[in-house]
C-alpha cells in the first residue's frame, strides 16, 4: 500500500486514514503511514518504535539514529524537532503507545500545513497502534489462559486415570452383583467422558494456529494404516452395535510428513461426531483421496444434515448445532475447531458438506508441497 501525497496532500490524506480505519492488518497500516509521512516532508526515513519492543522502518532506517525508547518516555510535545529528526510521541489518552520518527534535510520548514499533515497521521497511528497493542494483549491473555487450561488438564489425568484404574479392578476384590455392575459402567463411562473433555479442551487450546503453544513433530504418516487403526480401536457406544463404519483410502493417496499425534486427534474427533449424530443401524464412512495437490482425509455420516446457516459456523471455538433431535448427544463443541486448527497447521483447510435428511461429510485437507512431503520440496515457496 502507498499513496502519493504530491499533488492532492488532503485528499491523500483521507485515502490514508480510510484505508487504515478497514484495513484488518496493521504493521502494513503502519508502514503506510511512514511511507506517507516521508513522502510528504522529503524524509529519507521514518521509523515506528512500539513500547512492545517493535520497530517498522521506512526508508534510510540507518540515519535515524534516535533512541525512540527514552523519547517515549519523555513528557514531550507532539512534535520535539532533534537537530534534523522530527520525533512524534505517539499516545492516547490512556499510555504512551511508542514514537514516529522521521530523518530530514536540516533546511527543512516545519510550518502549520505540515504540522496539520502530520498530526492527522499521527492521530491515525494511535489508532492503528492500540488496535496492534490490543491484539498483543489479546494473544499473551489467550496464551496464559492456555498455559493454564494445559496444567489444569495435566493435573486431571492423574485422578482420572486412578479413578478408571480402580473402577476397572472392582470386579477383582469380590463378586459384583448385577445392579452393582451397572453402577461401575455408569461410572466407567463418566470417566471416560470427563478425560475425552479435557483431552479436546486441552488440544484446542494448544492447536490453536494463533495462539497456541504446541511444537509439531512430524514424521511418515501412513493413512491407511492410520484410518484403519482408528476406526479398528474406536470403542463404539452400546447404543450404536449396529452402526457400521467403513474405510476407504484412495491407491494413489500417499505418505505425508506430519504430525502423526495431531491427525489422530483430528480424525479421532471427526469419527466421534460422525457417530453421535448417525443413527444405529445406518453406516459412517471414513474416506481419503488426493484432490487438487492435496490429500482430503473425510468422515461421511448417515445422519439428519445441517444447513447452510449453520454450517458456517460450525468450525468456530465452541459451537454445536442446536437441533432437538440432538438435545442428548453430549459435547464441548471444540472437536471441529481442533479439526481445523490441525489443517491450518498443516497448511490446509477444513469444511462440511450436507445435505438435510441425507448426512453430512466433514473433510480436512492436506497440501502435497512443502514440509508435508516425506521427500521436501525444494522448489516450493
Amino acid at each position: 500500500m502507498q499513496v502519493d501525497t504530491r499533488h492532492n496532500p488532503n485528499q491523500q490524506l483521507r485515502d490514508v486514514l480510510h484505508i487504515i480505519a478497514t484495513h484488518p492488518e496493521t504493521e502494513p497500516c503502519i508502514t503506510l503511514i511512514l511511507q506517507t509521512a516521508a513522502q510528504f516532508t522529503g524524509a529519507t526515513g521514518a521509523a515506528y518504535y512500539s513500547l512492545h519492543q517493535t520497530t517498522i522502518t521506512v526508508g534510510e532506517a540507518a540515519a535515524l539514529d534516535v533512541d525512540f525508547e527514552t523519547a517515549a518516555t519523555l513528557d514531550a510535545p507532539l512534535f520535539d524537532s532533534v537537530g534534523h529528526f522530527l520525533i512524534c510521541p505517539v499516545r492516547n489518552p490512556d499510555r504512551m503507545l511508542g514514537v514516529m520518527g522521521l530523518s530530514l534535510d536540516s533546511d527543512f520548514q516545519f510550518g502549520d500545513a505540515e504540522r496539520d499533515f502530520i498530526s492527522a497521521l499521527v492521530d491515525g497511528l494511535v489508532i492503528v497502534a492500540g488496535r496492534a497493542s490490543a491484539q498483543l494483549e489479546y494473544k499473551k491473555l489467550m496464551r496464559s489462559q492456555n498455559e493454564f487450561v494445559r496444567l489444569v488438564s495435566h493435573d486431571l489425568r492423574s485422578p482420572l486415570t486412578s479413578m478408571r484404574g480402580f473402577a476397572d479392578m472392582l470386579g477383582m476384590v469380590g463378586e459384583l452383583n448385577e445392579r452393582q455392575g451397572q453402577f461401575v459402567e455408569k461410572v466407567l463411562s463418566g470417566v471416560v467422558q470427563i478425560t475425552a473433555l479435557v483431552d479436546n479442551i486441552q488440544d484446542a487450546g494448544r492447536f490453536d494456529p494463533e495462539t497456541g503453544f504446541y511444537e509439531m513433530t512430524r514424521s511418515q504418516c501412513d493413512l491407511r494404516d492410520m484410518l484403519t487403526t482408528i476406526v479398528s480401536s474406536y470403542l463404539i457406544p452400546a447404543e450404536k452395535q449396529d452402526l457400521k463404519i467403513n474405510v476407504d483410502v484412495s491407491d494413489d493417496v500417499p505418505i505425508i510428513n506430519a504430525d502423526s499425534n495431531m491427525l489422530v486427534r483430528a480424525i479421532t474427533n471427526l469419527v466421534d461426531n460422525a457417530i453421535k449424530y448417525t443413527p444405529n443401524g445406518r453406516k459412517v464412512d471414513v474416506i481419503s483421496y488426493v484432490r487438487d495437490g492435496s490429500v482430503v482425509i473425510g468422515v461421511r455420516d448417515s445422519g439428519l444434515g445441517i444447513s447452510p446457516e449453520d454450517q458456517k459456523q460450525l468450525f468456530q471455538r465452541g459451537v454445536r448445532v442446536q437441533r432437538a433431535e440432538h438435545k442428548k448427544v453430549k459435547g464441548s463443541g471444540l472437536g471441529l475447531f481442533i479439526v481445523k486448527s490441525v489443517a491450518l497447521r498443516h497448511g490446509g483447510d477444513a469444511w462440511v458438506e450436507s445435505e438435510m435428511g441425507v448426512g453430512s461429510i466433514f473433510s480436512f485437507s492436506i497440501p502435497l508441497k512443502g514440509a508435508n512431503l516425506v521427500i521436501p520440496d525444494e522448489n516450493a515457496g
